[in-house]
Order: C-alpha cells, then sequence, then structure tokens
C-alpha cells in the first residue's frame, strides 16, 4: 500500500502578508543579480531566515524555505492579477463607484517588485495613444 502524502494546511492571509513583508526586507538578496555578494547559497539561507520568523510566528504549521520561496512566486502571480485589475479599473471612465484598493499582500508584493517590474505600467518612454490623438486634432 502506497503511504498518503500529507498536505500542510493552506496559507494563511496573514502568513502571506508575513512573507511579503519579509521577502521586503530581503530583497536585495533574493532579487539582486548573482555575483560576488549575492549567491544560491546567499538566497537559500535568506528563504531559510524567512522560514524560521515564519514558523516563529505561526508555530502551528511548519514552513521550509522552499515552501516560502514557492509561495512567493504565487503571491507574484496573484498580485500582479489584481494590480492589473486595479489598474484597469481605476482607467475606465463614465463615473460609478470608485475602484478598489489593493490588498495588503499586493500592496506589498508592488512594493517589493517595483513600479519597473510589474508589467502593467507600460513602457517607461512610451506615450499613450489618445494624448497622440489630442495632439494631432490639435494641429489641424
Amino acid at each position: 500500500m502506497e503511504k498518503k502524502r500529507n498536505r500542510k494546511p493552506n496559507w494563511t492571509e496573514e502568513q502571506g502578508l508575513l512573507l511579503a513583508q519579509l521577502v521586503n526586507e530581503h530583497k536585495g538578496m533574493l532579487r539582486g543579480k548573482f555575483g560576488p555578494t549575492v549567491t544560491s547559497q546567499g538566497k537559500r539561507c535568506a528563504w531559510d531566515t524567512i522560514s524560521q520568523t515564519i514558523n516563529a510566528s505561526f508555530p502551528l504549521v511548519v514552513r521550509t524555505g522552499d515552501d516560502c520561496e514557492k509561495r512567493w512566486y504565487v503571491l507574484q502571480s496573484k498580485a500582479k492579477d489584481e494590480i492589473a485589475a486595479h489598474k484597469r479599473e481605476s482607467s475606465l471612465t463614465g463615473g460609478g463607484p470608485p475602484a478598489k484598493r489593493l490588498s495588503q499582500v499586493a500592496d506589498t508584493v508592488f512594493q517589493v517588485l517595483g513600479h519597473s517590474e510589474v508589467s502593467v505600467t507600460g513602457l517607461p518612454t512610451g506615450i499613450d495613444t489618445s494624448m497622440m490623438q489630442a495632439l494631432e486634432m490639435q494641429q489641424r
């Protein structure tokens, strides 16, 4: 008979927020390019430190550095989707209720990634096409 793999409980919102805050504290090591000061061993050590802090704060579930790293990538993906939806809603016209605020986790992930990393900000030197049309009409 095969031994069943025991699943850990799902990550709570509080655990995800703490993870995002800890990644923000260690982002120099975790998001830095490999070099003399940023090594794979250093990154592994940072993930282990993060997991120890999470385990100290939430002792009922033991998370490993690998668990934290995998969850971080999931948080990034979900936050990017939420940020894109927020940007889409906030740029709509026609009145109506204001766009919902970003969740704390998405806001923290956005701080870690930075404005240039999130694909919803557009090109830094790009021009809005509606602005180009307005300029063309003004010249006529």
